[in-house]
């Protein structure tokens, strides 16, 4: 039975092998990875007990061959600089993101129910708008209606700038501690997605109620950055939502080999949302509050939001081999 099960993990251990040698590394997941290093380890153990035992010597020479061309891929420097910046972009984000769609999935759901109910209740009774954001909110609104009452030029082009950069770090700290929070099992994750969605609902109602003309401004300032930004909270909130549930349910490792294990994938979704974080503040601080028609800022984030999810779901995708489109 012992022979059985090395010779079926020297089997699974070629064939990762193989995956590799055309792949490349990054092309496994973390508990793949994880998988490769055990099946290594028992590989170079059957070379050392075939050496010892005076196994042939082709079963030798072909598990030697074995573990040396692993050998390369575990102990290879990690690659640095631009092509390691280009190859994360390309493939590894948008491959990370898929892995862990029913996380990302989960943190859209929580957001949208949310604004969903505070559109409800805001929309059928403006006044609740205080309760559930808190005191003072019905002010914040009427401010924020003033802003977009005919074409006013609110964000003067020399504050622009500075306000750019202020949006990207506030944006970026919120996207942080949607990720960083997971670790206390996802409650807090959880609050802040929630909460962003009860204001993206009143938000919504209360533009709504002040008629077609303050709702198009609205949503012509919002829509061409909100594509990026809200995705991005979406991603980060999925991140968090992946450590709380390595916690509290781990499967079957340790819940500290689990941490870790989701805290590789979540790191590089945080810094993909990043990167998508400083695209949204460029577009906030610029092009969303330009005097321009609004209809033509929806065209713009329609077609942000083609691109942008045209990435997401299609880069870094395996070609077929040229074998396999002849077929």
């Amino acid at each position: 039975m012992d022979r059985e099960n090395d010779d079926r993990s020297i089997e699974q251990f070629e064939q990762m092998l193989r995956s590799i040698e055309s792949k490349g590394l990054r092309s496994l997941s973390s508990a793949e990875v994880l998988a490769f290093g055990h099946l290594y380890r028992r590989a170079a153990s059957a070379l050392s007990t075939a050496r010892s035992r005076g196994v042939h010597d082709a079963q030798i020479e072909y598990l030697n061959q074995l573990v040396s061309r692993a050998y390369g891929h575990i102990y290879v420097a990690e690659s640095k600089g631009w092509p390691s910046v280009r190859n994360f972009f390309r493939k590894e984000f948008p491959q990370t993101f898929r892995r862990n769609l029913p996380f990302i999935a989960a943190a859209f759901v929580i957001s949208i129910g949310a604004a969903f109910f505070a559109f409800g209740v805001v929309r059928h009774d403006p006044g609740k708008a205080d309760v559930v954001l808190g005191p003072g909110t019905s002010d914040i609104i009427d401010s924020i209606a003033e802003r977009h009452t005919g074409e006013k030029n609110w964000m003067p082009e020399e504050m622009r700038p500075v306000m750019s950069s202020f949006i990207m770090i506030n944006n970026i700290r919120v996207a942080a501690l949607a990720f960083s929070t997971g670790i206390l099992g996802g409650l807090l994750t959880f609050a802040i997605l929630f909460y962003n969605g009860l204001m993206l609902g009143v938000l919504g109602a209360a533009v709504t109620a002040r008629g077609p003309d303050i709702a198009l401004s609205f949503w012509g300032f919002v829509a061409p950055h909100g594509v990026i930004e809200l995705t991005a909270i979406f991603i980060s909130g999925g991140a968090g939502l992946m450590l709380g549930w390595a916690l509290l349910s781990p499967g079957e490792y340790t819940r500290g080999v689990a941490l870790k294990l989701a805290g590789r994938e979540a790191f590089k979704l945080i810094l993909g949302v990043a990167s998508m974080l400083v695209v949204a503040g460029i577009i906030e601080g610029f092009f969303s509050p330009a005097v321009l028609p609004e209809e033509l800022k929806l065209v713009v984030a329609a077609m942000l939001s083609v691109c942008l999810f045209s990435y997401l779901f299609l880069a870094g995708k395996e070609q077929p081999s040229a074998a396999g489109r002849q077929r």
